[in-house]
């Protein structure tokens, strides 16, 4: 069966070339976006006051951000994706290289189409559900420049979000998968310690954006159905990035610590039952294995990766806490 034509993810087209790619296109989304924004609003607040602006700038400023955002960092987790494959080769088995590789970055047309229609059907879902009608979408889409932003800005971004997940969600299956040709060995991190990183870098992309939904709040008080659809949603697909790539190697790392604790102790009790000096040499070795054997990690984590991950999952929260501290500090000013 020919293999199907595939294409580099649109998302990651967007990023120029060069060391500084992903500040260029952050850079260039937020200012053509805020740019829209600004003369949207300027058109329809030029005869009303100044304090008319707070009650739509939260709200546009979050959707330019999360594109933003998702788009740099996505192509970077993808990068990254592809260093953790490169470190794993040695140790893939039975398993064509290149093809893992062309599958981290580029999908099939068909692929990017479902993607795609997932993304319109969630918006369609959420705006249905904020508009109360489709009659009332449709108003919103010509009353005027900044209602019609306000209506494709949430679209760009379910576009996206979907986007990103869909292929960093495919990825965690792909590592997934790969740790059945996977020759891991315990005393050699670089076997396992590759998918943990991975895992932990591709929920840079959901936590962001969760503790981006904290813009919105500035402006007062938001409509739960502006955030709660995107967090139902990409909450389960937080935890299945982090755990499926890992769970495997997390059964096969337990399994051989056991095996090596058991012959440590073997040679223990061997060592124990002889009465010569070389014996109490070799019980202080078999002590020491032990003891080092005891230290093997059971879960594909370094230090900075699981450290990474709690600073992930500390920024929610401080951004949602933050956000309403300025909103109070912005009430008792105002008042």
């Amino acid at each position: 069966m020919p293999n199907r034509r595939t294409y580099k993810i649109w998302l990651l087209t967007l990023v120029p070339d060069g060391r500084y790619g992903r500040c260029v296109i952050a850079a260039l989304i937020l200012g053509l976006g805020l740019g829209l924004f600004w003369l949207a609003v300027e058109l329809a607040f030029r005869n009303m006051p100044a304090t008319s602006y707070f009650d739509a700038w939260p709200t546009a400023l979050f959707f330019v951000c999360m594109i933003a955002y998702i788009v740099p960092v996505f192509h970077f987790i993808t990068q990254r994706t592809q260093q953790a494959l490169t470190a794993l080769l040695p140790y893939i088995e039975n398993v064509e290289h290149p093809a893992l590789m062309t599958s981290i970055d580029r999908q099939p047309l068909s692929w990017t189409l479902r993607v795609g229609s997932v993304g319109v059907l969630l918006w369609l879902v959420q705006s249905y559900v904020l508009a109360g009608s489709f009659t009332e979408m449709l108003d919103t889409l010509t009353r005027s420049f900044l209602s019609f932003l306000f209506v494709i800005g949430p679209l760009l971004v379910w576009v996206t979000m979907t986007t990103a997940m869909s292929a960093l969600f495919r990825n965690a299956l792909l590592f997934r998968r790969i740790n059945e040709h996977l020759d891991v060995r315990i005393f050699e991190p670089d076997s396992y310690m590759p998918i943990g990183s991975m895992a932990v870098t591709s929920t840079l992309v959901v936590v962001g954006a969760f503790g981006l939904l904290s813009i919105m709040w500035l402006g007062g008080p938001v409509n739960w159905w502006t955030t709660l659809p995107a967090m139902f949603f990409f909450s389960p697909l937080l935890f299945a990035l982090l755990l499926l790539p890992v769970l495997p190697i997390r059964k096969v790392l337990v399994q051989q610590r056991t095996e090596a604790l058991e012959k440590a102790q073997a040679a223990i009790r061997q060592a124990n039952s002889e009465d010569t000096g070389v014996a109490v040499g070799a019980l202080a070795n078999a002590l020491s294995l032990r003891r080092e054997v005891s230290r093997l990690p059971t879960w594909p984590f370094d230090v900075p990766a699981i450290t990474r991950f709690v600073v992930y999952a500390v920024i929610v929260p401080l951004t949602w806490t933050g956000a309403a501290l300025i909103e109070i500090l912005v009430n008792a000013i105002v008042d």
